[in-house]
């Protein structure tokens, strides 16, 4: 078993491929891979970054960063020392 690739156009329900010589046998398994075409740009309508201003307020998460980076330092710091001496 081998993977396969053929080129095929979609049309009326039906896959209808360039080169006949590849048309898979009836019970084959295939995945099909398409570029979507947007028939107009899709825009937003409310900013990301925006909407999660301020999603985290209250929690403290501030300090919890700047602890666990104390943490890091000191775990680095322990881990390390052999290099120092």
């Amino acid at each position: 078993m081998r993977l396969q690739t053929a080129r095929a156009i979609y049309e009326d329900g039906r896959l209808i491929f360039a080169d006949p010589w590849l048309v898979p046998r009836d019970g084959t398994e295939v995945v099909v891979t398409f570029l979507w075409e947007f028939e107009q740009d899709v825009i937003p309508e409310v900013d990301p970054i925006q909407a999660l201003r301020g999603r985290g307020k209250g929690e403290g998460l501030v300090e919890k960063l700047l602890q666990s980076r104390h943490e890091d330092r000191e775990l680095d710091e322990r881990t390390h020392a052999y290099l120092r001496t």
